[in-house]
């Protein structure tokens, strides 16, 4: 295991403290660790040895997609860190060769396309990031503490630090810092913070999305001889409403996410869980749950809004401060885009570290804001399809809505536009790769063949094996 950082040369400065034990705070603290001689994090949770929930995830329950750029910049920070996931128990999936993906109408081609869903409890991924980032001699772990306020200069135009104590009260403490970095969720309260030392308060985009998931872990059965390792069946919306994604994690455990939207909640009861697995378009889900054991209760989240704080924006910002992850940008989870974003955004604030801190905010707070600028287009058209979701509609967001499902029925059946839409959907490729004169030709023209409108996997069962599960 690699345990120091290569040095910045020279360091940008001597202390950074990264609020938020995130995904991405996680990451942001590794990157800091390059440019600083010192990085605290601090994080409100007590943080156990070990792969468990806690209370400041309360998402960490369901699945969780980390998408390919996202798994190279931990690779980057974080040397050998796939190797160590995998040996921990992440299953590493070829999103099309071993994913039995139904979305759009049709069962996509299972054909491989080299990049991979990395399927693990969200526990896992962390504990083994904050593995590595403990390992690393200029990095504190600081948990049991809350941050609450910040510390400033007396024109107050740079963040110096912050203020902490021990949750629910106590003797505060404060931390000096020549960068604070704010990784601690869509809660941030960085834009109160920031309208009390008189600046003004962020613009937010909201998008209502009303989504309802369940998730459970389950053992995964006996006899199940599938020809796939993860599915998923989707919607095809606006008018379907019912999701489910089945993924193997560590220990030979199972993790069914069910979901819904606009009223359409999975049930909280065992018998009413597994029945909405029937009522998915597709039965394959159901035909392997009808058999499951489950080990644990079923986890809810409801996620009400996408959220878009606008600090790129801001006419007036203080230096010595800068927003990663949700506290930036909060996606809708159903696209998985969170947990990748948010570590593009800690690269991006290394790139902008490699010019020092004079004018640090600014750089950062425009890179990110551009690099939104896709990830929540792509998030919130799928959203704004439901004749529910109130939000400003982009110029020929009809028109664009119809191509959308042109190009859904075109992967359905067509494998380099598979190939290119996963490229777009894992953010190795821009959205405009889509528009390309080839692919509107073949959406406009090209029809599914009688192949892919009966493709579908294979029973998950041999028939004797299922008679002995029935039984």
């Amino acid at each position: 295991m690699s345990t120091s950082p290569p040095p910045s040369s020279p360091p940008a400065g001597t202390h950074a403290v990264v609020y938020g034990g995130s995904t991405a705070g996680l990451i942001a603290a590794g990157v800091l660790s390059r440019h600083f001689e010192r990085v605290t994090l601090v994080e409100r949770d007590r943080l156990e040895d070990g792969p468990l929930l806690r209370k400041g995830v309360p998402q960490g329950a369901h699945v969780h997609g980390l998408l390919t750029p996202g798994m190279n910049v931990l690779g980057e920070v974080f040397p050998g860190f796939r190797e160590e996931l995998k040996a921990a128990g992440s299953h590493f999936i070829d999103f099309t060769g071993e994913h039995a993906w139904f979305m759009g109408g049709f069962w996509r081609p299972r054909i491989p396309c080299g990049l991979h869903f990395y399927a693990q409890s969200r526990p896992l991924l962390e504990w083994v990031i904050r593995q590595r980032l403990q390992a690393l001699p200029n990095v504190r772990v600081l948990d049991g503490r809350e941050v609450t306020g910040f510390l400033t200069s007396s024109d107050k135009a740079r963040v110096t630090g912050v203020h902490l104590r021990v949750p629910g009260g106590g003797q505060e403490e404060t931390l000096e810092a020549g960068l604070v970095v704010d990784a601690s969720g869509r809660g941030s309260r960085t834009p109160q913070w920031l309208e009390a030392l008189g600046y003004p308060r962020v613009e937010e985009t909201h998008i209502q999305v009303d989504v309802v998931y369940a998730s459970r872990l389950f053992r995964r059965p006996p006899g199940l001889v599938a020809d796939w390792k993860m599915m998923s069946i989707g919607p095809k919306l606006p008018t379907e409403r019912r999701m489910a994604v089945l993924a193997p994690i560590e220990n030979d455990q199972m993790l069914l996410l069910l979901a819904g939207w606009h009223g359409m909640q999975p049930p909280l009861d065992d018998a009413g869980y597994i029945g909405f697995t029937r009522e998915l378009i597709q039965p394959h889900i159901h035909e392997v749950m009808k058999h499951a054991e489950p080990l644990g209760p079923i986890n809810v989240y409801r996620y009400s809004h996408n959220q878009r704080r606008h600090y790129e924006r801001m006419p007036r910002f203080p230096e010595g401060l800068a927003p990663v992850g949700d506290a930036f940008c909060s996606f809708n989870p159903i696209y998985g885009q969170g947990m990748t974003t948010g570590a593009l955004q800690a690269r991006a604030l290394g790139e902008c570290l490699r010019q020092g801190l004079g004018g640090l905010a600014a750089r950062y707070r425009q890179q990110v804001g551009q690099l939104l600028e896709s990830p929540w287009s792509m998030a919130t058209s799928g959203d704004l399809r439901f004749p529910e979701v109130a939000g400003q509609r982009p110029p020929a967001f009809g028109l664009m809505s119809w191509y959308t499902d042109r190009i859904q029925s075109l992967v359905g059946h067509d494998e380099e536009a598979l190939r290119t839409f996963v490229r777009v959907m894992q953010m190795v490729e821009s959205p405009t790769t889509l528009f390309s004169p080839r692919m509107v030709l073949k959406a406009l023209t090209s029809k599914p063949t009688t192949a892919a409108l009966e493709r579908k996997p294979e029973p998950p069962f041999a028939p004797a094996t299922a008679k002995v599960q029935a039984a």
